[in-house]
C-alpha cells in the first residue's frame, strides 16, 4: 500500500514536470523571440501560429498534446487505480499552465487537457469534438465551443453508461483553463501597467 502510494506521488509530480516542457518557449526561443513578451503572454499553438508560424503551431500542438497522451499512458501503464490516473492528468495540464521552467506562467492547457481526454474516452471526444466544431463555425470562439465540447464530453459519458469519475472529467480537468482564462488577462495588464510605469 504504501509503495503504490509513493509511486502514485512519483508519477503525478513527474506529470506535472513533464506539462511544465514550454514547446512553445522553445519553438518562439529558436527563431529569435521569446512568446511570453508578446501578444497576451500565453504560451501555445495559437500563439506560436501568429508570432512564428504554421510549422511551429504544428509542432508545439504536436507536443502539448502528446504530454497529455503520455501522463495518462504512464499512470495507466504501471497499472495505477483510474482516480491516480485522472489525477495525472490534471497534474500534467496544471504544469502546461504554470511551468515550473517559466516561473510558473504558462499557456492554457487546452491541448493538453485534449490529450488526456482522448486518452481515456477516445471515440466519445471526437463526437464532442465534433460538436464543439460546430459550434466554433457558428460562434467563432474558441471559449465558448471548448466549452460546449467539454459539457456534451460529460454528457456522453454519462449517457453511454461510464464511470462517474470518467463523467465529470471533462468539466473538473478543465478547470485549470478557466482559472487561467480568469486571471491572465488581469495579470498581463498589471504587468503591461508597471512597464509603462518604470519607463
Amino acid at each position: 500500500m504504501a509503495s503504490e502510494i509513493i509511486l502514485s506521488l512519483l508519477v503525478i509530480i513527474s506529470a506535472y514536470i513533464l506539462g511544465s516542457i514550454p514547446s512553445a518557449y522553445i519553438v518562439g526561443r529558436l527563431k529569435g523571440l521569446d512568446i511570453r513578451e508578446v501578444g497576451d503572454g500565453r504560451l501555445g499553438a495559437t500563439a506560436t501560429y501568429r508570432r512564428v508560424g504554421l510549422a511551429g503551431a504544428g509542432i508545439v500542438g504536436l507536443i502539448d498534446v502528446s504530454k497529455g497522451v503520455a501522463a495518462v499512458l504512464l499512470a495507466e501503464g504501471l497499472g495505477l487505480p483510474l482516480l491516480v490516473v485522472l489525477l495525472t492528468g490534471l497534474s500534467v495540464v496544471v504544469g502546461h499552465n504554470w511551468s515550473i521552467f517559466l516561473r510558473f506562467k504558462g499557456g492554457k492547457g487546452a491541448l493538453t487537457t485534449y490529450g488526456v481526454l482522448v486518452s481515456l474516452m477516445f471515440w466519445q471526444f471526437f463526437i464532442a469534438l465534433a460538436l464543439g466544431g460546430i459550434a466554433y463555425l457558428i460562434t467563432h470562439k474558441t471559449g465558448t465551443s471548448t466549452g460546449i465540447l467539454l459539457c456534451f464530453l460529460s454528457l456522453i459519458n454519462l449517457l453511454t453508461g461510464s464511470l462517474i469519475l470518467l463523467s465529470i472529467l471533462p468539466i473538473f480537468i478543465s478547470l485549470p483553463m478557466v482559472l487561467k482564462h480568469i486571471f491572465m488577462p488581469k495579470t498581463r495588464a498589471m504587468a503591461i501597467t508597471n512597464k509603462e510605469g518604470e519607463g
